[in-house]
């Protein structure tokens, strides 16, 4: 068992006897799902497992994380609360969602009140996620759809974190492998030929389209409020220039996708 695997299954057992109900997200998920799909491809490399965890008070998020320190022996880091150190070989970022935030998705981490997050749109990310099992362990992990939507939302939360972006436009570049492609673009009875359609054809601007076809399904109007976040976050291309910058490609290329992904669908 990876360090990784151990940490999931620590975590997993963790919530099993508690209200919390966790989700895989981050950058692991990605990697799970290029394994489980044959996915080919370089992608940015990760060190932590980022789970998304299921609550409805404080109270019981603060329960998980007792029992993941006293009982599991994981050490809580001294500058980030959410994380969680197994020995030194890897951490867990635990981030909670569900009763706790406002309606707009955000709230800030008690007792202090001086760390604030946003999580609006984890819920309708964890309604759709999948469940699997990795080395035993049985979680949800969230699709690559909601993880691209939902990193491109944390990088205009945190601009410094152009690490999301690089893990952003991987999953638009490869969207058509996470994809049921005979289903969708070229069966018979194919649900998505239509983006084909588009004049000069793009595989990247149809994995974008695609991707907000995938969340438009649960989404809804807080879907829509994602998106209206992040092109108001735009207004000035600011967006787009760091997403060209660190994917290597022309801000017009850049600004294409975004669009894409971001274009309202109702």
């Amino acid at each position: 068992m990876t360090p990784a695997e151990e940490i999931l299954a620590i975590v997993a057992d963790a919530v099993k006897s508690l209200p919390g109900h966790v989700m895989l997200v981050g950058a692991y998920s990605r990697d799970y799902w290029m394994q489980a799909l044959n996915v080919c491809g370089i992608a940015r490399m990760t060190f932590d497992v980022d789970l998304a965890c299921r609550v409805s008070t404080w109270a019981e998020f603060q329960g998980i994380m007792e029992t993941l320190k006293t009982v599991h022996r994981l050490r809580q880091d001294a500058r980030f609360k959410h994380r969680l150190w197994l020995r030194n070989d890897i951490y867990v970022d635990l981030i909670p969602f569900g009763g706790i935030e406002d309606a707009r998705g955000d709230y800030a981490w008690p007792p202090d009140f001086d760390v604030t997050l946003n999580v609006q749109g984890f819920q309708l990310a964890y309604e759709d996620a999948v469940e699997v099992s990795i080395a035993g362990t049985v979680l949800k992990v969230i699709r690559p759809c909601w993880l691209a939507m939902l990193k491109l939302k944390s990088y205009t939360d945190n601009p410094g974190r152009t690490k999301d972006l690089i893990d952003v436009f991987f999953v638009i570049d490869h969207y058509f492998d996470f994809i049921d492609q005979e289903k969708r673009l070229y069966g018979p009875e194919a649900t998505d030929a239509d983006v084909f359609s588009s004049e000069p054809f793009d595989t990247r601007i149809a994995g974008a389209t695609l991707i907000v076809r995938d969340c438009h399904i649960h989404g809804g109007s807080t879907l829509r409020s994602i998106q209206t976040d992040i092109r108001n976050f735009n207004i000035d291309d600011r967006l787009s220039l760091v997403f060209a910058r660190v994917n290597s490609l022309a801000q017009k290329e850049a600004q294409a996708m975004l669009n894409a992904i971001l274009r309202p669908l109702d």
